[in-house]
């Protein structure tokens, strides 16, 4: 098992590293001693900081991945090339809330001089399809249209060589797919490849016929303004975060598209998270309601509480979390030349009386002050027992995700959609902490606590698994129908 870990883990690094020559124009040289500095600082900041790092991928694999990345450290290399070396280190803790960020130097050349395949794309049941053109009006022919090869790289080969330059929850497939939707694709072709003069690309369409098409790279300030005239709103950009609407006499439809308690202050109709469940659930009583569709397929988390309260109003109260679990409290970062990097995981009211110190120097959420370890603190008035659906996606994340995993533990609801993008076992987040590298001058976005999530019935490392598997067809991604919403309507699963 460990030879076959090993083999692995070897293949996943040459699919990242085989392409670190490519050209990325003027970008400037970072003297390879100086790198070296950088990767002890990133090494340190994971191996220290990082609760859940050994969580999905075995410490003397990522041990061997330091090892490699540090080895190709042997030449003086540019940011992107650097990047490149460490993001599968980062994919490989399997936990998409660590990030590396870019500098602010590098993202202007990316915004300024970068030539990018000139499409934004969307991946249905692992097939890419063309939903935009960056060229001219004369190939607006190819919008719809799927994609069958990129200079003769499959879309699958493709999405495996660019989703080892991200982190994504455990060995959830699908995520690394909805990932790379719209322009992220370009984006993410661009750093693994650098400049691309032109593109071939082979293309199919509804009925079967195979047409190859030869499109130029260009630049992004030419890019926006052809998929700027492309822009249609559709149905489903509605731009409330929170949605409440009666469907028919038996059926109500409520939305929730983030957790983030700052977006709701940007809603026209609903500001208050709180009053907006209360006069939901109210009237949704009052109505005599059998059927109720929560739709958390654009639920990306945000604010921690906010899942809990709109769970409490559907499922039963218990142990939410087995454990959340900080690595520690105090960190230092020295590679020996530069002035140590340090800082504290939680204020001085939250270590004390919110946390315990453990043994191995931990520090772990305890029952009383604070979110404690139950789904929630109070009951609420409007309790709804009735027959429940939950629409979830790749896009179901953090706390949209921990929300799904609360219901669906509980056997409480019908799950429609796709797999969830967050992992049903829990995540490492919250209290992250962006550790600067002095030379590259990237980033890494390192989380503090690891929540093990009291669940049960799923595979490990998978998300939420619909019980009803609904993807759209392209025409209906293209139209904004809300496919996974029609077919809970269209089946009669209601009553």
């Amino acid at each position: 098992m460990k030879n076959s870990q090993s083999l692995l883990l070897t293949i996943i690094l040459l699919l990242s590293y085989n392409l670190i020559a490519q050209e990325y124009g003027n970008l400037p040289k970072i003297d390879q001693k100086k790198l070296r500095l950088d990767f002890e600082i990133f090494k340190q900041a994971l191996e220290k900081h990082h609760s859940g790092m050994y969580w999905y991928t075995p410490k003397d694999s990522l041990d061997t991945a330091f090892k490699e990345g540090h080895n190709r450290i042997n030449k003086d290399l540019n940011e992107i090339e650097f990047f490149k070396i460490i993001a599968p280190i980062v994919a490989l803790t399997r936990e998409d809330h660590t990030d590396i960020e870019l500098s602010e130097e590098t993202e202007s050349f990316l915004e300024n001089q970068a030539k990018y395949l000139p499409l934004k794309v969307v991946f249905l049941d692992q097939k890419m399809y063309i939903t935009k053109q960056g060229i001219s009006d004369a190939y607006a022919h190819l919008i719809g249209k799927e994609v069958i090869s990129i200079n003769d790289s499959t879309p699958i080969t493709l999405v495996k060589q660019l989703g080892n330059l991200f982190a994504s929850d455990g060995f959830i497939k699908a995520v690394k797919y909805s990932d790379l939707n719209g322009f992220s694709f370009s984006k993410y072709y661009f750093l693994q490849y650098g400049f691309v003069d032109t593109f071939t690309i082979k293309t199919k369409d509804i009925d079967g016929h195979i047409e190859d098409v030869t499109i130029p790279s260009r630049l992004l300030k030419e890019l926006k303004s052809q998929f700027k005239k492309q822009a249609k709103k559709t149905t489903s950009d509605s731009e409330e975060s929170l949605e409440f609407k009666i469907i028919n006499d038996t059926t109500a439809y409520l939305a929730v598209h983030t957790f983030g308690s700052s977006s709701y202050k940007e809603n026209t109709i609903h500001k208050n998270y709180k009053r907006f469940l209360k006069n939901s659930f109210k009237t949704i009583q009052e109505k005599n309601i059998k059927n109720l569709i929560i739709d958390v397929s654009k639920n990306g988390g945000g604010n921690e509480g906010n899942e809990n309260l709109l769970y409490s109003y559907l499922g039963p109260n218990y142990q939410k979390y087995n454990s959340v679990c900080a690595k520690s409290q105090y960190t230092v970062l020295d590679n020996d030349v530069d002035t140590p990097i340090s800082f504290n995981t939680f204020r001085f009211w939250e270590r004390v009386f919110t946390n315990k110190k453990m043994q191995d120097g931990s520090y772990c959420r305890t029952q009383g002050l604070g979110f404690g370890l139950m789904a929630y603190k109070k009951e609420p008035r409007y309790k709804y027992n009735h027959k429940l659906f939950v629409i979830i996606s790749p896009i179901t994340y953090s706390g949209g995700s921990e929300f799904s995993n609360m219901v669906y533990t509980n056997k409480r609801a019908t799950f429609v959609g796709e797999e969830t993008g967050g992992g049903y076992y829990g995540n490492t987040s919250g209290y992250g902490v962006g550790i600067p590298l002095k030379y590259s001058k990237l980033t890494i976005d390192v989380p503090s606590l690891k929540f093990d999530m009291n669940v049960t019935g799923l595979p490990f490392g998978r998300g939420v698994i619909p019980h009803h598997t609904v993807i759209p067809t392209i025409d209906e991604y293209l139209q904004g129908i809300h496919t996974p919403l029609a077919y809970i309507l269209a089946r009669k699963a209601i009553d």
